[in-house]
């Protein structure tokens, strides 16, 4: 089968769909398939050896530098269809979704669709004057959705907001983003704390995301100071975004800069050795479709501490691979902490938990199995 995926974000940039979206274009290649992925240029140093994957000029979101916006000629759609796929699968409905839109439906090509955002929730980087809003958001979620002729939902929780926003029920199927579960299994290579100056007695509480206004962050950093004030223990937060500046300074009004380490972007190989080395896995966003993050801390047998919302929610109540908090609530998040920091054998146990319910659920060959049947559906 010949596939081409459309995404605005793609490797070297982290975060979890381009994590996805490299995944399955290796994994379906190891199945003999031929995968394309169109993107933004993410940089002009960055010289891509990687096979099949195809840049459009691009500038800079400006109030998300990380973020691009592609630029292509009319006449793209064209140069594709002579390409001769048999299926167009889209990550978003922006930039390179329109491409996708475009390419699908001026010839007929079937056109599948990953609702990986929930992008009502990210107006704030818009600028007002173009804000649209709430309503109109759902209406332009709706809208995208009933354009393909399936829509792929994380996890159960998604797939009922997009039908109480007016997508069919039968338009949805749900597959989990998948992870390569074997690399969270493997000795580390790294030794963090050498790395990032941790002493052997501390305890290390780990975040790993976008510093940016949705996850929460803040409300992390005012739970770590409760705990803090219990447990000798840092909070390391891989990852780099909008909000770093003003984190930094909240870590000093706190009092608690000397005990957090902003660790910046890591490459895939530190941050999957982080997971194995942490202690607990925080996480308090209220926007993920499934939470990446929380699958790849489970999969490396750390247990989650993660405000239950959305995807979060399906993941903790179907694992039992950390403890789940209805709200955000200060002072239940530090004891839910706590609890697992003074407890080997809960922490033992819902660690393991957690690493059999990936290892049954996640791995990107059972997901890449259900997305090939989506695939099959319609070629």
């Amino acid at each position: 089968m010949k596939i081409a995926m459309f995404s605005d974000v793609y490797v070297p940039q982290k975060n979890g769909v381009s994590t996805a979206v490299k995944l399955y274009k290796d994994k379906l290649e190891e199945r003999g398939h031929e995968v394309y992925v169109f993107v933004p240029r993410y940089s002009k140093e960055e010289k891509r050896n990687e096979k099949n994957v195809i840049e459009y000029p691009a500038i800079k979101y400006i109030l998300e530098k990380e973020q691009r916006i592609a630029l292509f000629p009319p006449y793209v759609p064209f140069k594709i269809k002579k390409m001769g796929f048999d299926i167009i699968h889209t990550h978003t409905p922006f930039s390179m979704g329109v491409l996708a839109f475009l390419s699908a439906k001026l010839f007929d090509i079937p056109y599948i669709g990953t609702h990986h955002t929930m992008y009502e929730y990210y107006r704030h980087y818009l600028p007002p004057v173009i804000r649209p809003p709430l309503k109109m958001t759902k209406l332009i979620i709706k809208e995208w959705c009933r354009k393909l002729d399936k829509v792929i939902a994380p996890t159960t929780e998604v797939k009922n907001v997009l039908v109480s926003y007016g997508v069919p029920e039968d338009h949805i199927v749900v597959i989990p983003t998948g992870i390569d579960v074997e690399k969270f299994q493997e000795p580390p290579k790294y030794d963090i704390r050498e790395m990032f100056g941790i002493e052997e007695e501390k305890k290390i509480i780990l975040y790993v995301g976008r510093l940016g206004k949705e996850k929460n962050i803040p409300f992390l950093m005012k739970v770590f100071s409760k705990v803090r004030k219990k447990e000798d223990a840092v909070f390391l937060l891989i990852g780099y975004g909008p909000e770093l500046e003003s984190l930094e300074f909240l870590a000093e009004e706190l009092g608690i800069e000397n005990d957090v380490i902003f660790a910046g972007k890591q490459d895939r190989e530190i941050v999957i050795d982080a997971y194995k080395q942490a202690d607990v896995f925080v996480f308090a966003s209220y926007t993920e479709t499934q939470g990446l993050v929380i699958i790849e801390a489970m999969a490396a047998g750390l247990p989650v501490v993660a405000l239950g919302k959305l995807g979060v929610k399906d993941l903790l109540e179907g694992s039992n691979g950390g403890i789940m908090l209805a709200e955000l609530n200060e002072v239940e998040f530090s004891e839910a902490i706590l609890k697992l920091l003074n407890d080997q054998h809960l922490h033992k146990t819902l660690g393991e938990n957690g690493k059999k319910y990936v290892m049954e659920n996640f791995s990107i060959d059972i997901t890449v199995d259900k997305l090939l049947e989506v695939y099959h559906e319609f070629v």
